[in-house]
């Protein structure tokens, strides 16, 4: 991993083959009426994340991960201590680690046919996981016991994908800041996540924390194992200030940098929808330059890594009208595309 070089958080908006009933094996019991058959729905989707991320020129694409972050994990544990409640998941016995890696396979099909650098894998963080999961009625995020064993389960996973040959590995926890609401303390958020990130002796180790920073949240993420510190900037320019270059020197981290948005204004998007101009909602190269001199400015190059601010996967719920999923598929390929040349940019300009 070289400085500013370039990757993504995950998500993409790219759909099923079929109408699925879960976002985890075995997907259905039905194929529908026409469809080819195809094991796993989700597949031609992750073939299609990967080619626009190679065409777009990223150094460590990711395979997209179409489904819902936490229930592709989540759905691995039925049978091993969680059982399904409604539309999510309660802990009704002793969580056990089951054999086998979700989403290996796709991990696989990337190192296999896409010529990269190398491949990031995300897997969703022990604090997150348990913020969805509840104890009868309450969420399993307050009961300090569950989130130890999913962080050996999250452990598990990413111990999986480093020995499968993963190149970056992302534990992402866009619910830290909730479980700090809900009075875990910062040491033992600290402790999961370093918990999780354990199994890591190849890969380089990263964690992504989404919205508005604080202290809290940089003491922690600073405190852990974690290599890569990855963040929005590009809709949260104030995030810039959170960190200062001789913190990020002596604990040794990199700040994965978004320098693209992608929770794009609702307004800008119902007008695709509308009349298909894309083209609105996609910052030109200029801007996201600007954007990464700013961060270079503070950091110095040596110190910073691209991606977007979060992964493209919000997007399927504005997938209507003339905002097809091409359409959305589009997007994401020239914000890409404007990134990678920015950094090119940047690049020359710093050497």
């Amino acid at each position: 991993m070289n400085e500013l070089d370039t990757t993504v958080v995950g998500s993409f908006p790219v759909l099923p083959f079929y109408p699925v009933k879960q976002d985890f094996a075995p997907y259905t019991d039905v194929v529908p009426d026409g469809e080819v058959v195809v094991d796993d729905p989700f597949l031609p989707g992750i073939f299609r994340a990967l080619r626009i991320q190679c065409t777009a020129g990223v150094d460590y694409p990711s395979y997209g991960q179409p489904q819902d972050m936490c229930s592709m994990f989540l759905g691995h544990l039925l049978g091993h201590g969680l059982s399904p409640a409604g539309k999510g998941f309660e802990v009704v016995g002793d969580i056990e680690i089951p054999r086998g890696y979700p989403g290996i396979e796709y991990l696989q099909i990337a190192r296999k046919f896409f010529p990269v650098k190398g491949v990031k894998m995300p897997v969703t963080g022990p604090l997150t996981l348990a913020a969805t999961v509840k104890v009868g009625e309450t969420p399993a995020i307050e009961y300090p016991e569950v989130v130890e064993k999913l962080s050996t389960f999250v452990a598990h996973i990413a111990r999986g994908y480093d020995q499968g040959g993963a190149s970056i590995i992302s534990v992402d926890e866009p619910s830290l800041v909730y479980a700090l609401y809900v009075g875990l303390e910062p040491e033992f958020c600290v402790e999961m996540i370093n918990k999780s990130l354990e199994g890591i002796k190849n890969a380089v180790p990263s964690i992504h924390v989404c919205g508005e920073m604080n202290t809290n949240i940089t003491d922690i993420a600073l405190s852990t194992k974690a290599r890569v510190l990855d963040h929005e900037f590009a809709a949260l320019p104030k995030n810039l200030d959170m960190y200062h270059k001789e913190d990020l020197v002596s604990w040794g981290k990199v700040v994965g940098y978004g320098c693209v948005e992608t929770n794009m204004e609702p307004d800008s998007l119902i007008q695709v929808q509308k009349d298909g101009k894309w083209q609105r909602v996609v910052e030109p190269v200029s801007v996201i330059r600007k954007r990464i001199h700013d961060a270079v400015e503070r950091w110095g190059t040596e110190n910073i890594i691209l991606d977007p601010d979060c992964g493209f996967g919000g997007l399927r719920g504005y997938i209507r009208g003339q905002l097809t999923e091409d359409v959305a598929l589009t997007i994401c390929q020239e914000k890409l595309h404007n990134m990678v040349e920015a950094a090119r940019i940047a690049r020359e300009e710093a050497s």
